[in-house]
């Protein structure tokens, strides 16, 4: 977005504390890493479908037990709304393909 390439961030970041799964094994930017659904159109891996699955299940174990997730809820919701949208099929990993899809939909 700033034009910083992003396997340069991606080497940053996994140089400071920023430094996580998603960021050095796992990055979720096509062309960043070799190996992973984002480098393959978002095949293979753990589908979006599992994924809104499992949120639900989680979700609902937290209402059970009157435990406040307001961020679990919210993922849960976006990867519902992906389900919706055609990434059922897809590995979870493409929630950043679906968020620069949508926000680029909100400009136009």
């Amino acid at each position: 977005r700033l034009g910083l390439d992003p396997k340069l961030l991606a080497k940053i970041l996994n140089m400071s504390s920023g430094r996580c799964w998603s960021s050095d094994t796992y990055n979720p930017v096509p062309g960043v890493m070799e190996g992973v659904p984002s480098g393959n159109n978002y095949q293979g891996g753990f589908g979006t479908q599992l994924m809104a699955k499992d949120l639900g299940l989680a979700q609902t174990t937290a209402t059970n037990t009157k435990t406040p997730v307001p961020l679990g809820s919210l993922a849960h919701q976006i990867y519902r709304m992906m389900c919706a949208r055609g990434y059922s099929g897809k590995d979870f990993s493409s929630v950043f393909q679906f968020l620069r899809e949508d926000e680029e939909n909100e400009g136009a």
